[in-house]
């Protein structure tokens, strides 16, 4: 599977997770795993808030779009 992260990346986040675990000697690649995972869950969480950010925006272009058929509708009987 291809990494999607930036070594610089993920080099961070392990650093951060070996400080948070209090500095353990040999961790090295359990803390470079760890910030792998964090980073693809945290895309993952991202990318689900995407989705439902733009399928509710959607659904208001689609609600406005109707309101303002209905209201050209209503109109165009007014004037006959």
């Amino acid at each position: 599977m291809k990494n999607l992260f930036s070594e610089n990346a993920i080099r961070e986040a392990a650093y951060y997770i070996w400080k948070n675990n209090g500095c353990p000697a040999n961790t090295s690649l359990q803390d470079w795993n760890a910030a792998i995972n964090q980073l693809n869950a945290l895309a993952n969480l991202t990318n689900k808030a995407g989705k439902l950010t733009a399928c509710k925006a959607t659904a208001s272009v689609k609600k406005s779009s109707a309101s303002k058929k209905t209201t050209a509708k209503k109109s165009a009987k007014k004037s006959k």
